[in-house]
C-alpha cells in the first residue's frame, strides 16, 4: 500500500515483492499531485502525457519530478522566469540523461525560485510553493518545488540543483534528507557558477539518497577535466557498515558573522552529545578559520558572470533583485573575471587541507534560525547586502561549502514549535560521501523524521 511516506525504497521492494506494480504507482502519484499541486504549488508544469507515456516504458520504472532548471530534451527550460525562452531544448543535461536512463519517467517540472538565484521557492512566473509541514512557511529554494512535492507525497523522488545550499535548505526545510556532492562527482556538461552548483536529488531517507547517486555515478569520459577514478560507488552497502571513530569538527558560528538563535544552537549542542557518546572525537572549529581568500571576487564578478550564459529578454518582468544580479557585471572585464576565478582557486585549497589535517567531518547547524514565512527572505534579496539578517543566518553555514566544492549533507534532525524542521550539516572531505551518509543513517535511525507525520489534511 503506497502512503505519503513511502520511500524509494518501499516502493522498489513491493514491486519486486508483487504487492504492486510501476502502472500503479504511477496512476497514485499522479492523482496525487494532480489534486494537491493547486495548494502547493509544487509543480511548475505537470506533462498531460505522462501517463501515456509511462505506460510505453519497462515495467519497473517509476516516476520523478525535474527541477525547473534542468534540461530535458522536448521540454522547455524557462529557469522559473518570464525572461528565458519556452522554445523546448533539443537535449537534455548529462544528469537528466542518466536519471531517466537509470528507471525513472519524469512526471512534470518542479518549481524554482527565479534563475535558480534565492534562498525561497516564490518567482512571479510560477508563484509561491508551500511548506506541506506548515504552508505559511517558505519552503526555502531554490529546489523547494522538488522538496514540497516529495514530502507531499506528490511523487517519491525529485532532482535538484545546489549552488549555494538549494538542495540541503529545501530538503531540510520539508523533512528530508539532502545531500550535496562533490564537485566533479557527478555528471555536468558545464558547471554553473565556476562548477560551484552541482546535481542532486531530494529524499526522504538516507538510503534512498545513496541509492540516487549510485543510479547516475559513473565518470564523464568526454569531460573538460578528468573525472574521479576508480569503481562505481558503493554507498548503499556501505551505510551497513560499522562507522570508524572519527575527528569532528564543530563549527557554531557561520564565517559570515550571522546570528545563530537558540534552537538552532541547542540543536548542534544535542547532536554534538550524541556523537561524543558514540566514541567520535569532537573539536572546536572558530569562523575566522574558515575565510576563503578570494570569495569576495566571485561573488561579485564570477558567480554572476557565468549567469550570462543564457540569453535574457530583460524587457519581461523579473524580480528587481534578478535583474539587478544580471547588470551588476556590466562593468567588470576580462581580466578581472579571470583574476577573480585564479585567486578563488588558489583560496579554496587551504580550507579544504583542513578535512585532512584537522578534523574528518565538519558538524554545522544547518541554518542560524528557523525557516521564515513566505515573503520575507524574497523581500531581503532586494535590500542592500548589510540588510539582509534572515538571508545570512539562512545560508551562513551552507553557501561557502559550494564554492570550496566539498560535500556537504542536510538532515531534519529536530522540528520547531510551528512543526517546520530545522536541523544540521556535516561537511565532508573530498568524496566522503560514505562518511557523510554513514553518519546521516546513525542520525536517521536516532531522531526518526521519516516517521514524522504531515499534518491531517495532507496525509
Amino acid at each position: 500500500m503506497i502512503n505519503v511516506q513511502s520511500t524509494l525504497a518501499d516502493l522498489k521492494s513491493a514491486v519486486a515483492a508483487g504487492d504492486i506494480n510501476a502502472d500503479e504507482i504511477a496512476r497514485h502519484y499522479w492523482d496525487r499531485a494532480s489534486r494537491l499541486n493547486e495548494t502547493i504549488n509544487a509543480f511548475s508544469w505537470l506533462d498531460p502525457d505522462f501517463l501515456d507515456r509511462f505506460a510505453q516504458t519497462d515495467a519497473d520504472f517509476l516516476p520523478i519530478g525535474i527541477k525547473d532548471v534542468q534540461d530535458v530534451a522536448g521540454q522547455a527550460n524557462t529557469k522559473s522566469s518570464f525572461m528565458v525562452t519556452d522554445t523546448p531544448v533539443e537535449e537534455s543535461s548529462l544528469f537528466v540523461e542518466r536519471v531517466l536512463a537509470a528507471g525513472f519517467t519524469a512526471m512534470g517540472r518542479t518549481a524554482s525560485s527565479e534563475l535558480a538565484a534565492a534562498l525561497t521557492t516564490e518567482s512571479l512566473k510560477n508563484g509561491t510553493t508551500r511548506n506541506p509541514w506548515h504552508q505559511d512557511a517558505t519552503a526555502s529554494g531554490s529546489s523547494g518545488g522538488s522538496a514540497a512535492a516529495v514530502a507531499a507525497g506528490m511523487v517519491p523522488v525529485a532532482t535538484g540543483t545546489d549552488g549555494a545550499g538549494s538542495i540541503r535548505l529545501p530538503a531540510v526545510a520539508c523533512n528530508l534528507v539532502g545531500l550535496k556532492v562533490t564537485r566533479g562527482l557527478l555528471p555536468q556538461r558545464t558547471g554553473p557558477w565556476d562548477w560551484s552548483s552541482v546535481d542532486g536529488f531530494l529524499t526522504r531517507t538516507v538510503t534512498d539518497t545513496a541509492t540516487m547517486i549510485e543510479l547516475v555515478d559513473a565518470p564523464d569520459l568526454d569531460a573538460w577535466m578528468p573525472q574521479r577514478p576508480g569503481n562505481r560507488l558503493q554507498l548503499t552497502s556501505q551505510l551497513s557498515e560499522k562507522l570508524p571513530k572519527l575527528r569532528i569538527g564543530v563549527l557554531d558560528r557561520p564565517p559570515n558573522g550571522a546570528t545563530v538563535d537558540s534552537p538552532q544552537a541547542a540543536a548542534l549542542d544535542e547532536i554534538s552529545s550524541f556523537l561524543a557518546a558514540a566514541g567520535h572525537t569532537l573539536t572546536e572549529v572558530r569562523p575566522d578559520e574558515l575565510q576563503i581568500k578570494g570569495l569576495d571576487g566571485y561573488r561579485k564578478v564570477v558567480a554572476p558572470g557565468w549567469s550570462h550564459l543564457m540569453d535574457y529578454d530583460l524587457t519581461q518582468p523579473s524580480h528587481p533583485s534578478v535583474v539587478a544580479r544580471l547588470k551588476s557585471i556590466e562593468g567588470a572585464t576580462v581580466p578581472q573575471f579571470v583574476r577573480a576565478a585564479a585567486e578563488l582557486r588558489a583560496g579554496t585549497r587551504a580550507i579544504v587541507r583542513r578535512w585532512r589535517s584537522d578534523f574528518d567531518v565538519l558538524l554545522t547547524p544547518l541554518t542560524g534560525c528557523a525557516f521564515p514565512d513566505h515573503g520575507v527572505l524574497l523581500k531581503e534579496t532586494a535590500a542592500p547586502p548589510d540588510a539582509r539578517p534572515i538571508s545570512d543566518a539562512t545560508r551562513g553555514f551552507v553557501d561557502w561549502v559550494n564554492v570550496i566544492g566539498l560535500p556537504a549533507i542536510g538532515l531534519p534532525t529536530h522540528i520547531d514549535l510551528r512543526g517546520v524542521p530545522f536541523g544540521v550539516q556535516i561537511i565532508g572531505g573530498p568524496y566522503r560521501e560514505d562518511l557523510l551518509l554513514q553518519i546521516g543513517m546513525l542520525l536517521e535511525d536516532h531522531h526518526r523524521w521519516h516517521e514524522r507525520q504531515l499534518p491531517k489534511d495532507l496525509r
